[in-house]
């Protein structure tokens, strides 16, 4: 009968997830922004870095179970920090969801 055909199969690996997690108006979309030079940023973005690298850039949801969830596909995590603020309790929170879920790679960025 009908059998189904695969039409090409990648050997490409998966864009390397870079979330940038931080709380409103610390500057996540400035730092997306200036990354990857766009004028707009709607949704993830996807630029090629070499022959064999994908890189995805994804702005945090601010609801408790899309940080969940982003916590577990992303490979690294881009922390924003208020300098005049400090700390806020959706970092702690948003560190905590890492913890429980495979702790990515995290990197600091102090604004």
């Amino acid at each position: 009968m009908h059998v189904p055909v695969v039409e090409q199969i990648s050997d490409e690996p998966p864009p390397y997830v870079v979330l940038v997690h931080g709380p409103p108006g610390v500057g996540k979309t400035t730092l997306i922004r200036c990354l990857v030079d766009v004028k707009e940023v709607k949704g993830p973005i996807t630029l090629v870095a070499g022959k064999q690298r994908r890189l995805t850039f994804i702005e945090a949801p601010q609801d408790m179970t899309a940080m969940i969830d982003a916590a577990k596909y992303a490979d690294l995590v881009l922390l924003m920090i208020d300098g005049d603020f400090g700390f806020e309790m959706e970092t702690f929170e948003f560190l905590n969801l890492m913890q429980v879920h495979g702790f990515p790679k995290v990197m600091g960025v102090l604004t």
